[in-house]
């Protein structure tokens, strides 16, 4: 459920964030302060740090991904009035997909193989 639940509303996020892009562009209308979308961002910051709550009966790399994943939306959302921030977002979403796409590659590898073969440190105190 975790998994549907993380794809289907980051699939969500995605389409979303392209459409807001396009109309912003092709409107008519006066395009929205630059609030809306640091509001947008930061909403999506506190359910995606619900989520890193979710994964701390997870394995560690899973945590890592939604830990990053938090502090990346956080600070793209102060992004949108600073440079430098948006600037820095780039560099922990980088640090945030390459975790990802370990974690995606690790997880196969270890399936076929039978046992860890690459680290992703599986929690043994469960949280709850």
């Amino acid at each position: 459920i975790f998994g549907g639940n993380a794809f289907t509303s980051y699939g969500g996020f995605w389409m979303g964030f392209a459409l807001f892009e396009i109309l912003m562009v092709i409107s008519p209308l006066n395009p929205p302060a630059k609030d809306g979308k640091a509001v947008w961002l930061a909403v999506w910051g506190v359910f995606t740090l619900l989520n890193f709550i979710g994964t701390l009966n997870a394995n560690r790399v899973v945590q890592f991904v939604f830990a990053s994943l938090t502090t990346l939306f956080f600070m793209l959302a102060i992004g949108v009035h600073s440079h430098g921030m948006h600037v820095a977002a780039g560099y922990v979403g980088i640090i945030c997909g390459s975790s990802a796409m370990y974690l995606g590659w690790a997880e196969v590898m270890n399936e076929l193989a039978g046992r860890e073969l690459l680290y992703i440190g599986p929690v043994k105190n469960k949280v709850f």
